[in-house]
């Protein structure tokens, strides 16, 4: 049982099967680290579809870290399910309907809890 005092970093790095994300087609690493940047600004996660790896800042209280880490696994299933974009900055914009989008995200929330049920079970059911 889960005490509340357990921050999901420790509980990732003693859990080896929570310290990736299984995508289906690729698995994506967790890393925590200290200085964390995108370019060249802080930030608290990223998600890096070259190198499979997530990153999180390792200075984050624990509700902050939760749901950075599951903000970071939703951009992977995103993109899974034909929702990414290559860059931030890009003009495209992603036109959809409210039940396209449910349907899509309905479908991102099972596929990566039926592929990551401890890591889901952590971040969803705490």
């Amino acid at each position: 049982m889960k005490k509340q005092s357990d921050h999901i970093f420790d509980i990732i790095a003693n859990n080896k099967s929570m310290q990736t994300v299984n995508a289906g087609w690729m698995t994506f690493s967790i890393n925590v680290v200290s200085g964390l940047k995108s370019d060249k600004d802080k930030c608290w996660g990223t998600c890096d579809f070259d190198t499979y790896q997530i990153s999180l800042e390792k200075k984050m209280e624990d509700c902050v870290a939760r749901e950075t880490l599951f903000h970071e696994i939703c951009h992977i299933f995103l993109e899974l399910c034909g929702l990414g974009e290559p860059e931030e900055e890009s003009s495209n914009c992603i036109s959809t309907t409210n039940e396209k989008l449910t349907v899509t995200m309905t479908r991102a929330m099972l596929l990566f809890t039926n592929l990551n049920p401890k890591l889901s079970k952590e971040l969803l059911y705490v």
